[in-house]
This record gives structure tokens, sequence and C-alpha cells, in this order.
């Protein structure tokens, strides 16, 4: 079976009700604690390695708990996060 790594960056006011849901439904996720470039605000790198078949799972439960907000002090909307989907070899846990 096909594995993914789902590299999900989510801003940080997101980032605990994302792991927490993810962690609730049975995916191991680790979270890295990071800075957008733009408006230099922290964010968070959620990681979550899957077999393929669980990959709309993932990507609904960030969408779920993600939501997009105000930045008033750019006048910009800033999304809810951006999520990529990467092909791997495979992946053990230890």
């Amino acid at each position: 079976m096909a594995k993914k790594l789902i590299v999900a960056i989510v801003q940080d006011q997101d980032a605990g009700r994302t792991l927490d849901a993810l962690v609730s439904s049975g995916f191991g996720a680790t979270r890295i604690n990071t800075a957008g470039g733009f408006l230099k605000r922290g964010n968070a790198t959620i990681l979550v390695g899957v077999d393929q078949e669980d990959v709309d799972r993932v990507i609904e439960t960030v969408e779920q708990t993600c939501e997009s907000r105000k930045a008033s002090e750019k006048d910009v909307t800033v999304g809810a996060g951006l999520v990529f989907v990467l092909g791997t070899s495979g992946f053990m846990r230890l």
C-alpha cells in the first residue's frame, strides 16, 4: 500500500485543536512550531504519515479544525492553512 507524508502548516491558534483531533482519530502526528514569512506570525507545521487511503480523512480533519482570520496589521485575510501530500517509500513507527 502506498504511503504518504502529509505536511500541514496551520495557524498557531488552530494547531492544538488540530493535533488533538488527529490523535483522537488514531493518527500519529508531530507538531513543529514555525513562523510565516509574510506576517512573521507563529504557526505550526504538523507532520502525519499515513496510508494513501487515509489522506482524505486527515485533510478533512485539518479543514474542520482550522479557520481563516483577518490580520488587522496588514489588512489581509490569513488562510486557514496549507497542506502538502508527499509520496514516500515508507515509514516506521519506533
